[in-house]
Order: C-alpha cells, then sequence, then structure tokens
C-alpha cells in the first residue's frame, strides 16, 4: 500500500507543479503521469532492496546517499524522455524534470 500512496502523492505534486509551469497539453500531461507511474515504484522497490540486501538503516546518513543517487537516476532518466517526448518547448527537458523531481521529493519530506 506504500507504493500506492507514493505514486499517489507524486502524481499529484508533478502534475499541479507541471500545471502551474503551464503544461497544457493533454498529452504531455498524461506523459508526465505515465513516466511517474514506471519510475516511482521502480525508485521505491529498488531503494527497499538496496536497503535490505546491505542492511542499512533507513533514515541512515547512507539512506539518505542510496535515496540521493537514484533520485539523480531518475531525474536524468525522465529528462531524456521529456525532451523526446514532449511537445512542452517553455523550458528544456532536463529543467522541468529538475523541477518536478525535486518538488516532489522535498514537499514529500515535508509532508511525511
Amino acid at each position: 500500500m506504500i507504493l500506492i500512496e507514493a505514486l499517489a502523492l507524486t502524481l499529484v505534486i508533478e502534475l499541479t507543479i507541471a500545471l502551474i509551469l503551464k503544461v497544457r497539453n493533454k498529452y504531455d500531461i498524461l506523459f508526465i503521469a505515465l513516466i511517474n507511474c514506471v519510475t516511482n515504484p521502480l525508485i521505491n522497490v529498488i531503494y527497499t532492496g538496496i536497503l535490505l540486501f546491505f542492511r542499512i538503516e533507513a533514515y541512515s546518513l547512507i539512506s539518505y546517499v542510496v535515496v540521493f543517487v537514484l533520485e539523480i537516476v531518475v531525474w536524468l532518466t525522465e529528462a531524456l524522455f521529456f525532451k523526446k517526448m514532449l511537445e512542452y518547448k517553455r523550458m528544456p527537458g532536463m529543467l522541468l524534470s529538475l523541477i518536478l523531481n525535486a518538488s516532489s521529493f522535498f514537499i514529500g519530506l515535508i509532508i511525511l
């Protein structure tokens, strides 16, 4: 259930920020939602697997390093897809991805 909650929170935050940034094309909104439906559960499963496999304590310094590295991978992956797939051109895909991912990451930290 936690995966679904994390995904739902990410979608609400990132789609809201996308709308604030004037992403209006329905295809672009749908694509942002779909890419998050892949990357969000994947990053959460990989993160949990790394913590369990290496016996890393949650909320430890090393766990934050793991999250940071995984978030960079997601940011760059989504940036590449945004650059290739979105019609939105107000800003580069890399910047859009950074803003969306940083927003959901930091708002998620505050809320949780």
